[in-house]
């Protein structure tokens, strides 16, 4: 036997490229109103609420009101990425990655859209003429840790925040986004897992995705962007907003290419996106703290 065959040895590899676990679609998209965008910077206008005047005898003038009006302002941020793939590399490898970075990148675009649609909902609003002045999220707005996780009080809390301020409209939806480890203290109430509570199993596959009038998202801290619902030492703030409450403006909605360059040899992969949210109204957004040690 020829001493020469170790030569015609070779190694294995698997038939694809695999993605490394992260979180893929975003969260939030589909919880808030989108509009397309123009220009550096957008104003949304309002109106406030106004009373009617009772009428004081016959033949008189009928009373004037000072119509209540606001502005609210978004900003664009843009957001890119690209890679290369090598002509020659390819020659070399088995398993082409061009696909998976183009997957990889969408994935990217929409952790960031996430993050910047959960921090306008809690962070800083711009409003005024020319959106100089600043709005932080009111306290009122806020249910506090208290020590312990997420609960059923604390859902229920912060629901009759939303009721009581008249902020749930007809045909508005409800959306709060938390991480598993607030879903499993939440699951493990009797009021919520028990079918003695509920007429409608609400955990058919171990994950809870509407209860209690609200559509329920799950929002992981990211390896790269770090805490996508925000933590401060041992406390996490999640969110409840109604849909209506946060405005995601898209001056360019997330988009990818692949495209040859001649000058490099090489496929470039990239994606990018110019998009900006803003809070609309305090009263639609309650921030909700819990424990997380």
């Amino acid at each position: 036997m020829s001493d020469q065959i170790p030569v015609f040895n070779y190694q294995s590899y698997s038939t694809g490229v695999e993605l490394l676990a992260q979180q893929m679609s975003s969260q939030t998209r589909q919880a808030v109103r989108e509009e397309s965008m123009s220009g550096k910077r957008h104003a949304f206008d309002q109106v406030g609420a106004v009373r009617m005047q009772k009428k004081e005898g016959r033949a008189t003038d009928i009373p004037l009101v000072n119509t209540p009006h606001a502005k609210r302002w978004v900003t664009a941020q843009d957001f890119y990425i690209r890679d290369f793939v090598d002509e020659f590399d390819k020659l070399k490898i088995l398993n082409d990655p061009t696909n998976a970075y183009t997957q990889a990148f969408a994935a990217a675009a929409s952790r960031e859209l996430d993050k910047a649609v959960i921090d306008a909902a809690l962070g800083t609003a711009y409003v005024g003429e020319d959106g100089t002045d600043s709005i932080a999220l009111p306290n009122e707005q806020k249910v506090g840790a208290g020590g312990t996780g997420f609960t059923l009080e604390k859902l229920q809390e912060a629901s009759e925040r939303l009721k009581a301020a008249n902020a749930l409209m007809p045909g508005d939806t409800c959306h709060v986004f938390w991480t598993a480890r607030q879903e499993r203290e939440f699951i493990n109430t009797n009021q919520v897992s028990s079918v003695d509570f509920n007429r409608e199993r609400v955990l058919p596959d171990g994950t809870v995705k509407y209860f209690y009038g609200c559509h329920f998202h799950l929002l992981e801290d990211d390896a790269e962007i770090g805490h996508l619902l925000p933590k401060n030492g041992s406390v996490r703030s999640c969110v409840m907003f109604l849909r209506s409450g946060v405005n995601l403006g898209t001056w360019k909605a997330p988009y990818g290419r692949v495209a040859w360059i001649d000058e490099r040899e090489s496929y470039q992969v990239m994606a990018g996106m110019s998009i900006g949210a803003v809070r609309m109204q305090d009263s639609k957004v309650i921030e909700i703290g819990v424990e997380e040690v």
